[in-house]
């Protein structure tokens, strides 16, 4: 099994609608700043942020072992994923350049889903940014891309995102296999939700 769990195909119109919206990402308001889809020319500053243990042992989308070939690699799957309106990868940077945090958003059009993972720097964590980000992030990919279905998976043992998804009240779907790029795989919870769901769920959180 993988994911999306649920699969409704969609309409060729809604279809490229999604992918539309994807192709005209720019960036993401987000709590820690505003964020800008990643280039090429930020394999050094991306490469910095992914060589942090903290970071990237627990991302398994996160080619190991971290080297700049291996962060031009994925910078250039995500662009041409967002080519196709099926990807895009976002991080906030600092004045200096060094990247506070990223995003990777995954995108099957055909199907109305998306998936979502990303980071923050160490040091700023714990600083109650995550469920704030979390909220903020859902909203954008039901209303900016207009999908209908969100998914999450984290590794059972990575208690911070299992306890933050679950708090959302996100569906746990069960287990799915996860592939890295190298082609290594691991045992995944999975969550779903779709856009009427968390319409009402918001109502709680905002209530």
């Amino acid at each position: 099994m993988s994911i999306p769990v649920t699969r409704e195909r969609v309409s060729p119109k809604t279809e490229e609608k999604i992918r539309q919206n994807v192709r005209a990402v720019t960036g993401i308001d987000r709590p820690d700043g505003a964020s800008r889809v990643v280039q090429l020319s930020d394999v050094d500053a991306l490469l910095a942020f992914f060589s942090l243990p903290q970071v990237s042992d627990p991302i398994y989308t996160i080619e190991k072992p971290v080297t700049r070939d291996s962060v031009a690699r994925h910078i250039a799957r995500k662009l041409a994923a967002q080519e196709k309106g099926e990807g895009v990868l976002t991080a906030v940077f600092d004045e200096g350049g060094q990247i506070v945090s990223y995003m990777d958003h995954q995108i099957w059009p055909e199907w109305s889903a998306a998936e979502f993972g990303g980071a923050m720097r160490p040091e700023r964590q714990s600083r109650g940014q995550g469920g704030v980000g979390i909220v903020q992030s859902v909203n954008w990919v039901f209303e900016t891309l207009g999908v209908h279905l969100l998914c999450f998976t984290a590794a059972a043992d990575n208690h911070r995102s299992v306890t933050l998804i679950d708090k959302l009240g996100m569906r746990r779907m069960g287990e799915v296999t996860s592939t890295a790029p190298n082609g290594a795989t691991r045992q995944s919870l999975v969550w779903e939700m779709t856009r009427d769901e968390w319409e009402e769920l918001r109502k709680g959180l905002t209530g």
